[in-house]
């Protein structure tokens, strides 16, 4: 967005400069230009009026000294040339028979004088050809007076000028990129940081906005948005707590209504019963172990240190995965292959990679089939701890894998076996938890492969 707000900005603040700069040096080009003329023109008619007296008396060596003289005063070339084509005199060689001269003397001879000189800009040429008409007898012209203008003088004075207002116009367009590059932020910082409070809220981190910046409009939508996202994070906390409170206050209802039927007589319905509660019971667990794994991720979120849920276990500061899988508590029957390979870190997540391990292991004894074969590894990538654990059952189709971890989600192949549709949903968290991410695709075998991250403390 800063590019946006600038870019037209710097083309109109260049623009307004490149025509300052373009009318300041022709103004300045005009002024010299004017300088000179005006200094040439009073010389030019003292040589003319002197020129008519040597014409006049027949004695030029007053007017050779004056031509001298101007010469040497403004290192122009001048030649005083009579009606007929000969020179009366003359200083600075000027050549009188090169055509331009010739042709320019012939004009003013006959009353068509040039008395002005071309505006001097950088690039001009070194000299300009001024020319005047003088008289012998009243009313008669006699011949011209030729100068060669030296402009050199007046090309560096013009050159210089433009070059110092160039140099002012960079300044000023650079006062300009500055004033608009930190005009733009005092406007754009409120922007950047409810872009930056919009991921935090995104990725449960805490959203922090500042007081007091960019215009009054933005600090208000700044105020507003913090009170929603106070608002929002209160609501989710509130879901967190109630499912938490919920999933612990069902518990002794439950362990009731289990004490009344287990003191009922057998029977078919009783053991119906006792199923459903077998199976309501093992979903209060895990929403209960769900809670617990949300809110521990949404405080690695924000910045707090990871904790596990099995802190005794979190002592272990290296291991390879046969070790894991030996704490965790597999299913029996299940024929796993732990790949020991070497030790990697596991100090802070230990506790976590177990619960992990114990959730993906039972989830294979359920859905891969007995005759299936359970692959377990772990190893480092890059400073983070790599859990993988893979089978060789049938697996899940591409759009049941777009879906494996929504809370509560099951395959329609699997709706019949028991279950809750939460356990990969709190590897998902507990990954989380510890800076990490779960992925799940199809195994090399042909299975479910599940990769969990972790970053240990």
């Amino acid at each position: 967005m800063r590019r946006r707000v600038l870019i037209p900005s710097v083309l109109l603040g260049l623009i307004t400069v490149i025509v300052i700069l373009v009318t300041a040096g022709h103004g300045i080009a005009v002024t010299r230009t004017h300088e000179a003329t005006l200094q040439r023109m009073a010389a030019m008619n003292e040589i003319v009026s002197r020129a008519e007296v040597a014409v006049t008396s027949g004695e030029t060596g007053q007017l050779q000294g004056y031509l001298d003289r101007f010469a040497e005063t403004y290192g122009d070339a001048v030649a005083v040339i009579d009606g007929r084509g000969a020179v009366l005199a003359d200083s600075g060689g000027l050549d009188t028979h090169r055509g331009d001269v010739t042709a320019l003397a012939l004009s003013a001879g006959r009353s068509v004088p040039r008395l002005t000189i071309p505006t001097i800009r950088p690039w001009s040429d070194a000299t300009a050809l001024l020319a005047a008409p003088f008289e012998g007898l009243p009313g008669v012209t006699a011949g011209a007076v030729v100068v060669e203008t030296n402009l050199v003088e007046a090309r560096t004075d013009v050159t210089t000028s433009w070059a110092l207002i160039t140099l002012i116009g960079f300044v000023l367009l650079g006062v300009l990129l500055l004033a608009l590059y930190r005009w733009t932020n005092w406007i754009l910082r409120p922007v950047h940081a409810l872009d930056r409070a919009t991921h935090a809220i995104e990725e449960h981190r805490a959203v922090t906005l500042p007081e007091r910046s960019g215009p009054p409009e933005l600090r208000r939508l700044a105020r507003s948005f913090a009170r929603m996202a106070g608002s929002v994070e209160d609501a989710l906390e509130q879901q967190r707590g109630f499912v938490a409170e919920a999933s612990h206050q069902l518990r002794n209802p439950l362990a009731a209504i289990r004490l009344r039927i287990d003191g009922l007589p057998p029977s078919e319905e009783t053991r119906a019963v006792d199923g459903d509660l077998d199976r309501l019971e093992h979903i209060v667990d895990r929403m209960l172990v769900l809670a617990n794994a949300e809110h521990r991720a949404t405080a690695a979120a924000s910045g707090g240190a990871p904790t596990s849920m099995t802190q005794q276990l979190d002592l272990t500061d290296r291991a390879n995965a046969a070790e894991v899988v030996a704490a965790a508590h597999a299913p029996d029957g299940l024929r796993i292959r732990a790949i020991a390979g070497e030790r990697v870190p596991v100090l802070g997540a230990f506790g976590d990679l177990v619960e992990i391990t114990e959730i993906l292991l039972e989830n294979a004894a359920k859905y891969a089939g007995e005759a299936a074969t359970v692959t377990v590894s772990l190893r480092d990538e890059a400073g983070s701890t790599v859990l993988e654990v893979g089978d060789d059952g049938p697996g899940l189709d591409a759009d049941d894998l777009a879906q494996v971890g929504n809370r509560f989600w099951r395959s329609d192949r699997h709706r019949g076996l028991p279950g809750t549709g939460l356990g990969l949903t709190i590897v998902r968290q507990l990954a989380l938890a510890h800076d990490g991410d779960m992925r799940v695709s199809r195994s090399v075998a042909g299975g479910l492969l599940v990769r969990v991250e972790v970053v240990p403390q």
